[in-house]
């Protein structure tokens, strides 16, 4: 079963290419970051711990799907990452 990706819908809907699809699709993602970021300095009645949550799911969602890899279904793109985190982290640890 083959499952239409977003790139796919992109080029039926607005009969572009590929590369125009992928072009169109970052420059959204790019004009979207913008919005969520006026949004979250602005908001003054949602609780920062949701907006951290909501920019948090945001950002997972972007790693797991930039270049136009699929990380969350292909867990191997998504191993380096992981590595990097929870076994090979980089100590923010200020040395005195």
């Amino acid at each position: 079963m083959q499952v239409v990706s977003a790139v796919e819908c992109c080029m039926k809907q607005n009969g572009i290419s590929q590369e125009d699809a992928f072009k169109f699709i970052k420059i959204e993602i790019e004009d979207l970051w913008k919005v969520i970021n006026e949004e979250c300095l602005k908001s003054d009645h949602i609780p920062k711990f949701v907006l951290d949550c909501i920019l948090n799911v945001a950002r997972i969602t972007e790693l797991a799907y930039e270049n136009f890899e699929d990380k969350y279904t292909d867990g191997q793109l998504l191993k380096d990452y992981v590595v990097a985190l929870l076994v090979d982290p980089i100590s923010m640890q200020e040395h005195k």
